[in-house]
């Protein structure tokens, strides 16, 4: 079950969590619930399976995908995905949300 969490941060940085997670191909979510495993995990809790399944699952940042691949980059990582018959990962309900209120907005335009 994913549950919707507010954090009260600084504007400064949040637009720089932003910037850092466009740069790197991923998410603030995943880049908080990475950090939140990372520090409440007893070590042995990291992805031991298949990094692949865990980032077609969305549960493994496009990144940190690509590195325990060891892959050059985005484009041979949805190489590798299609090869393994895997799908992309989803994006979270909020962001599918916000790509459907903008597109009603925009159909109310024209």
């Amino acid at each position: 079950m994913l549950r919707n969490t507010t954090f009260n941060l600084p504007d400064e940085l949040v637009a720089r969590a932003k910037s850092y997670a466009a740069a790197h191909g991923t998410t603030m979510t995943a880049i908080v619930r990475e950090h939140l495993e990372a520090v409440t995990s007893d070590g042995a809790a990291a992805i031991t399976e298949d990094p692949l399944l865990a980032f077609s699952q969305g549960r493994l940042a496009r990144s940190e995908a690509i590195r325990l691949l060891g892959l050059r980059d985005y484009a041979a990582l949805l190489v590798v995905l299609g090869d393994a018959d895997l799908p992309l990962p989803l994006p979270p309900a909020h962001e599918t949300e916000n790509q459907a209120v903008t597109f009603a907005k925009l159909w109310r335009q024209s």
